[in-house]
């Protein structure tokens, strides 16, 4: 009996080290897939198999006041569904190339859908998705906890499952069921994460074949929203009967030839934006770090062929019956609808010809003066308007010819242009002519709407303009994503002009309205002769680094891989048709931005420069500053100063402020510039007002600038929230001279989150 008592003694105390051994290797399973995830995904090349590519999506709220336009222009309703179905055969080399054999793509109410590609859905990555943390990243003990939950077989496999949890409390990490093999494959995932308020449901299972795992099924639920639009998304990929190996030729993933490209990038964002591409923009960035794939050094290549199958049926129990089955997905920028003369009031396009598939070959674009009209202190009250005609053979392939009027109500008076354009999607060449006002500082013009209203309500007139009699030829050439070039010839007969009016609405503070012709410390003399100048400036772009991937013969660009390296060289010419002007100025910038984190953005911007031979003579010449200059700023605010000449918060301290200069730091020396932001999903003050779960983004804003010949060095350093009421961004920005604190400024702005990619040219 003793010896019985003293067996299970020895029983009971081994009992815990043999569950901590067990516990140790559940836990080296997990050790063994971080370590050999790369590996895993190189071992995974040349298969073929049928899938099945199910997508959908709704809007279940819209801002009311574009309901109508919605519905009438776009097909988009309210809570009815939207989806596609694609299916193909893929022809698999590595998991970041493949060949999709389109054999049908059926639309579920909308109208000319396009075929949604077969990606590889698997955790062998850093990053996946949305920039979210993959359990499976080399890191992943120091984000993750991994608990072990079961054992199992699964198709005669021992498996192991492990509950993931996130080991801080933020978003792009994972949470849920981990399933791995028991040599540290991944098998499985089902589970949540959540990027940029939207939330994702994920549910991924592989199958066992050919001794390794490969993908069965995976299925994606997101729903969220920005900026007052939200809704809900699904997507379904299945794999379908057997999968089988394949030898590719060795030109089937080789680059492409013959190769194109998408330059005109700025051109298509200035396309109207529809919210039915949102669905297609919510799977591109579902997609984009699952196919990247940096780790496998090779390109990412997907071709698509088209072939002719028997028709699949749609699956029913996927897309629900329609609400209304006339309501169909379809957008047209070009839509042609009889004239009225009420559609004057607005700017618009009339289209002629027979519609091509994307344009109509003749367009003839009515400026309208209604809203094309502003107010300022030289010329009073002025409106423009004009005819721009365009004959097209192409959506980005045209020639144009634009004439404009502009009308001085104040002066009496009335001048214009005439422009010449051709332009394609790597070629823009443009001829004006004219009599027309110029902003001191073209580059970064103030908008005369803005101005206006801060000079009626506020005797704030900080658009500051000249005369110019003018002609000058311009050139953008895009050899390639990586490089650009552009060139700029001018003539001109410019003189000085003054205000004619103090008319305002509110005679703000009692104050005087400012000169038209801005001084600072380097050039006291206000305004300045007529002359002539003749002047040419040269810019070349350069991204050395650029990250590209091939869709059949299409490359296409990651625009954050890369710096953007810029060399600018701007002078003017003497003697040539009679100028006035001689000087030589040369400039290097430097622009990145950078993903720091799936929790941090960066976005950097350098800029130095010199005059050298002949430093300028007028004022117009000088190297100008970029500040923000409105009460209301929309787009990217990395590029400008928060302080230079800015409209400042009425309502705190507004009398000491509201005479910034923009053109105080504008100077004929060297100079060096620095702009920087930094955006944070949690940094400070976000968790302590308890907006985790808000799509609200801090702010640290750093900029600087370095004048010798003013002997200033001016900082900006600024805390910010982007995305309150998902639609403002507020900001609080203190200044400096020298090391001397100035003051504090505010600014309340539209919610504009940093880009992560450099495509300014």
């Amino acid at each position: 009996m003793k010896i019985l008592e003293r067996f299970f003694v020895i029983l009971l105390l081994l009992f815990p080290r043999v569950i901590t051994a067990q516990m140790n290797d559940f836990q080296a399973v997990v050790d063994l897939a971080l370590a050999k995830a790369p590996n895993y995904a190189a071992q995974i090349r040349h298969i073929q198999f049928d899938a099945e590519i199910a997508e959908k999506g709704r809007f279940d709220r819209f801002p009311y006041f574009g309901k109508q336009r919605l519905q009438k222009l776009e097909g988009i309703k309210i809570g009815q569904w939207y989806g596609k179905q694609t299916n193909s055969h893929v022809y698999l080399g590595a998991m970041n190339q493949l060949i999709h054999e389109i054999q049908q793509v059926h639309g579920s109410q909308i109208k000319y859908p396009k075929p949604t590609l077969f990606f590889w859905v698997d955790f062998y990555q850093d990053f996946v998705g949305s920039q979210c943390v993959s359990p499976l990243n080399f890191h992943a003990r120091s984000y993750y906890e991994f608990t072990f939950k079961q054992t199992f077989l699964l198709q005669g496999q021992a498996v192991y499952q492990f509950t993931i949890s996130p080991k801080m409390k933020t978003d792009h990490l994972f949470s849920g069921i981990l399933t791995l093999s028991q040599e540290g494959m991944f098998v499985g995932f089902e589970g949540t994460v959540e990027s940029d308020a939207i939330n994702y449901l994920v549910n991924i299972q592989n199958q066992y074949k050919y001794e390794i795992w490969l993908p069965l099924r995976a299925h994606f639920y997101a729903k969220g929203g920005v900026m007052g639009i939200t809704g809900e998304y699904e997507l379904e990929e299945l794999v379908k009967g057997e999968i089988q190996f394949w030898q590719p030729k060795v030109q089937d993933f080789e680059k492409p030839h013959t190769v194109k490209e998408v330059l005109n990038i700025a051109d298509r964002a200035f396309d109207e934006t529809f919210v039915s591409q949102l669905l297609t923009n919510l799977h591109g960035g579902l997609i984009r770090k699952w196919k990247e794939r940096p780790q496998s050094a090779l390109v990412s290549i997907d071709s698509v062929k088209y072939t002719h199958a028997n028709r699949l049926a749609i699956r029913k129990d996927f897309f629900p019956v329609s609400l209304d089955s006339s309501i169909v997905a379809n957008y047209d920028t070009l839509r042609r609808v009889p004239f009225r003369i009420d559609q004057l009031v607005f700017s618009r396009s009339f289209f002629f010809g027979q519609k091509k598939r994307d344009f109509f070959p003749f367009e003839i674009y009515f400026r309208s003066p209604v809203f094309d009209s502003n107010y300022n202190t030289v010329e009073g009250f002025v409106a423009n308007t004009g005819l721009v005609f365009r004959k097209r053979w192409a959506r980005y392939h045209m020639l144009e010819t634009e004439v404009l009027g502009r009308r001085s109500f104040g002066l009496n008076s009335n001048t214009g242009y005439i422009k010449l354009r051709y332009r394609t999607e790597n070629l823009d060449i443009s001829a004006m002519q004219g009599d027309f006002v110029a902003q001191y500082n073209p580059e970064n013009s103030i908008a005369p709407e803005m101005n206006s209203l801060a000079t009626l309500l506020l005797k704030n007139n900080q658009m500051k303009i000249y005369s110019r009699r003018f002609w000058n030829v311009s050139i953008l050439k895009r050899f390639s994503s990586r490089v650009f070039f552009k060139a700029l010839v001018e003539s001109a007969f410019r003189s000085q002009m003054d205000n004619t009016t103090n008319y305002q609405w509110i005679n703000y503070l009692d104050r005087d309205f400012g000169s038209n012709n801005p001084t600072n410390s380097e050039y006291v003399t206000e305004g300045f002769a007529s002359h002539k100048a003749f002047i040419t400036q040269f810019s070349v772009g350069f991204r050395p680094f650029l990250t590209q991937s091939y869709l059949n013969s299409t490359r296409q660009s990651d625009w954050g891989s890369s710096p953007l390296f810029l060399v600018k060289y701007r002078a003017g010419w003497p003697t040539l048709f009679a100028s006035k002007v001689d000087f030589h100025m040369l400039e290097l910038s430097y622009v990145q931005n950078l993903a720091l984190s799936p929790w941090a953005k960066s976005g950097f911007i350098l800029n130095a420069g010199t005059f050298f031979g002949h430093a300028p003579q007028h004022f117009l010449d000088y190297k100008h500053f970029n500040g923000t200059l409105n009460l209301i700023q929309t787009g990217e605010m990395l590029a400008s100063h928060r302080l230079v000449g800015y409209y400042q918060n009425f309502t705190n301290g507004a009398n000491q402020r509201l005479n910034v200069n923009h053109y105080a730091f504008s100077t004929s020396g060297n100079f060096v510039e620095a702009l920087s932001q930094f955006q944070f999903s949690n940094l400070w003050l976000k968790p302590l007002l308890g907006t985790k779960k808000a799509y609200v983004k801090e702010l640290l804003i750093t900029n600087a600038v370095y004048l010798p010949k003013q002997n200033l060095f001016y900082q900006e350093l600024g805390y910010g929230l982007d995305g309150v009421f998902k639609v403002l961004r507020l900001e609080a920005i203190a200044n400096f001279s020298n090391g001397r604190f100035n003051y504090l400024g505010f600014r309340v702005n539209l919610n504009s989150r940093i880009r992560i990619g450099n495509i300014p040219e």
